[in-house]
């Protein structure tokens, strides 16, 4: 019984590391972009972390494709275009702004949607962290980097998302006014023009209150695209890099 027993552990050992080895993790030392992984499966492609670093740049872009594809439905397809003040009615700026509001309501429960999103990619990369047989060192740690990338990037989405409310209120406002108005300004050279220096005040109050909301939610997508790395950066303590260069 203890010579088989001993015989288990060892087949048990060596079917948890088949893979791995200090020279293979060395083989990650390095590697600061996927054509470098792919340089380096190339060479060595049975070594389980490398197969994990390549799922997870996979899971990864599934994973950004998912949240653009989910920010692309918060507008109705209507706000991507300004309605022409010149020639439009107040029933059409009424159904504006009844898009606005969808536009604003969306971004106010989407949210728990993104971290779904989220979650199915830590899922799947841990997951991929056991059927790979990747050791549990390496594993803990990447979960753990991937939980506070993810922490950070749905803070930002959330910033982002309040964002947009402001600013789909701001331009309802912004519409509001200008439905109000509508029969009494012209539009020359692309300027409106007002009979009174009231109309000129609140218009001007409207339209800045929708410029700088709209600044805000610009400044704060930038921030988030400026967080994709070519590698997710969970994976910057085991390449050794110390920091990969931004995407731009």
């Amino acid at each position: 019984m203890l010579t088989v027993a001993a015989s288990l552990s060892i087949d048990l050992s060596k079917f948890q590391e088949r893979g791995s080895s200090p020279e293979g993790q060395a083989i990650l030392r390095g590697i600061s972009n996927p054509g470098e992984l792919d340089n380096a499966l190339g060479q060595h492609p049975s070594d389980n972390v490398l197969q994990l670093m390549a799922k997870a740049i996979k899971v990864a872009a599934n994973t950004q494709a998912a949240i653009d594809q989910l920010s692309a439905q918060i507008e109705p397809p209507r706000l991507s275009k300004e309605p022409d003040f010149g020639s439009v009615s107040r029933d059409e700026l009424e159904s504006f702004r009844r898009d606005l509001g969808t536009a604003a309501a969306n971004a106010s429960a989407f949210l728990p949607r993104y971290a779904a999103i989220l979650k199915a990619e830590h899922e799947q990369i841990e997951s991929a962290t056991v059927s790979l047989h990747v050791p549990r060192e390496i594993a803990d740690e990447l979960l753990h980097g991937v939980t506070q990338r993810q922490a950070t990037t749905l803070s930002v989405i959330s910033l982002i998302l309040s964002a947009r409310v402001d600013y789909y209120r701001a331009y309802d406002k912004y519409i509001t006014f200008l439905s109000g108005e509508l029969g009494s300004f012209k539009i020359v050279a692309g300027q409106f023009v007002f009979p009174d220096q009231r109309a000129v005040e609140r218009y001007n109050v409207a339209s800045q209150a929708m410029t700088s909301a709209g600044k805000r939610v610009n400044e704060l997508e930038t921030d988030l695209k400026k967080q994709q790395q070519p590698l997710p950066e969970e994976w910057i303590p085991l390449t050794g890099v110390g920091q990969l260069v931004t995407k731009k």
